[in-house]
């Protein structure tokens, strides 16, 4: 008979729990949303949940790094292609967009717990860690573009503030999406990513 090790169970459990509660930040606003509730959605007694998240806003804290680790790592992941500066970008931003504009739940949750994050100050702080590591990651494509001499004209604006709008594009492009969707007949997201990367290129 295989033994699982205890902490591979607790990972296990622990994903079950954070599984109940994007389940539930599809369906509710994140204020109305109980420890007793995730327990009934997971199949857990609020004690079981305790055992695990010992607050409601540590269960948050381990969905938000779940949902930004993935989110970083498929942008992170692109470096390793063996790609120009210049494809790096716009194929980067298309996975951005594809995580906001295909995925409507993915939205929800983000709102919610972007939300949330004005309350709480511990939710907000890391939600802002990786906000600023997905801008660092357009920064750095600007400056690699720097670096390989194509410079920018002395009139236009630095690298932070071209990532931040960049950014905001990407990240709105879904925002925007999961409320007014689009025909894909009449849209061609690729088109937009590129566009809003060519940014990026000067």
């Amino acid at each position: 008979m295989t033994v699982i090790p205890k902490e591979e169970k607790a990972k296990k459990k622990r994903k079950i729990i954070i599984e109940a509660l994007k389940r539930l930040l599809d369906r509710e606003v994140y204020s109305r949303i109980t420890v007793q509730e995730i327990a009934d959605e997971a199949g857990f007694s609020k004690g079981g949940i305790l055992h695990y998240f010992p607050t409601k806003e540590d269960i948050y804290l381990e969905l938000i790094e779940e949902i930004f680790t993935e989110f970083v790592g498929a942008h992170s992941s692109i470096l390793e292609w063996e790609l120009g500066t210049e494809e790096v970008a716009p194929i980067s931003a298309l996975v951005g967009a594809e995580n906001f504009i295909i995925d409507k739940r993915n939205i929800k949750i983000i709102m919610n717990i972007i939300l949330y994050g004005f309350e709480e100050e511990k939710i907000m702080k890391i939600v802002s860690k990786y906000i600023r590591l997905h801008r660092n990651f357009y920064d750095n494509i600007i400056s690699e573009l720097t670096k390989d001499g194509r410079t920018r004209r002395k009139s236009d604006l630095p690298s932070k503030y071209l990532s931040r709008i960049t950014q905001t594009i990407v990240l709105f492009i879904g925002l925007l999406e999961s409320i007014d969707p689009s025909d894909p007949k009449e849209m061609d997201y690729l088109e937009i990513v590129k566009f809003v990367t060519s940014l990026l290129k000067g």
